[in-house]
């Protein structure tokens, strides 16, 4: 992948459900923060089925509106918005006033070098309670280690991109929650040049939508089809070292004749789970057109 030139124009996309208090205040943001560019600015808002005022709103504000008849997810209003989009280069940004959209402009010139910008967000607000701040620092982890570079905030909703890198990338992409998960690996693995900004990230306007097992369960899938379909290797050493690292206790202990068995077994079962994932990663570099 490479970046594209400068930007001839920008549609800013915003997903939104039931966000009647929020929507228009966030396209108002949007408005200020590119009043007097240069460059064409569309703020294109994806109604994904909200049973409220969210559309009417939206369009006040001077906003287009796409409608969806039901809710179908924070990806599939992504898909449509990036298909209707205007331009080529595509912001993108929630609708609960919880993302700084005056950072949009600057992200904006950064785009004009890389493939991927994305608002990393930063603050109390972020790292959350005592419960979700080790699962989100576990999860960074885990996404650092599958796309073998540090990736500061996978799933940022405020980002910048180009049409043409993501569209192809569509079969892939979920169109639940963890659409910008799934995207941000696939493109780092991809070798895209990506950019993180830190932003500060706010107090979101009107009640979450955010589920935590749900959602959390949902973005672990994603990683985990990620993994198999992009670099299944690294999925396959996590899990063969479980049984590798199991025998250090085992043979710690008294050497008998079970014990030293159990170690044998265990050591070959992560061997061999190694194996498949060496397999399963030559099967999927093998050129274009050959047999699998």
């Amino acid at each position: 992948m490479s970046a594209p030139g400068a930007p001839t124009g920008l549609t800013v996309l915003i997903p939104a459900y039931d966000e009647e208090e929020s929507i228009a205040p966030t396209v108002a943001a949007v408005r200020t923060a590119f009043a007097g560019a240069a460059h064409d600015v569309e703020i294109l808002v994806v109604d994904d089925g909200s049973r409220d005022d969210t559309a009417a709103r939206a369009e006040a504000a001077g906003a287009v509106v796409v409608r969806h008849p039901h809710r179908c997810g924070y990806g599939r209003a992504l898909k449509t918005g990036i298909l209707a989009a205007r331009h080529e280069t595509i912001a993108i940004s929630d609708a609960d006033g919880s993302y700084p959209v005056e950072e949009l402009p600057v992200m904006l010139e950064l785009a004009r070098r890389h493939d991927l910008v994305i608002g990393a967000r930063t603050g109390p607000l972020y790292r959350g309670t005592l419960l979700r701040s080790p699962a989100r620092a576990a999860f960074i982890l885990l996404a650092s280690f599958v796309a073998g570079s540090w990736i500061p905030d996978p799933n940022s909703g405020l980002r910048i991109f180009h049409r043409a890198h993501v569209v192809p990338l569509f079969p892939d992409l979920p169109r639940g929650f963890s659409f910008t998960t799934t995207q941000t690996l696939i493109m780092t693995l991809a070798g895209a040049f990506i950019h993180y900004r830190p932003v500060e990230y706010r107090t979101r306007i009107g009640k979450s939508k955010i589920l935590f097992v749900r959602h959390s369960l949902q973005i672990a899938q994603g990683l985990a089809e990620v993994v198999l379909r992009h670099n299944p290797l690294k999925l396959f050493l996590l899990v063969g070292l479980i049984p590798l690292i199991a025998t250090v206790p085992v043979l710690c202990c008294s050497a008998t004749e079970s014990r030293l068995l159990a170690a044998v077994i265990l050591g070959c079962s992560g061997v061999l789970v190694f194996a498949l994932g060496m397999l399963a990663a030559v099967v999927l570099r093998r050129p274009p057109g050959m047999p699998r």
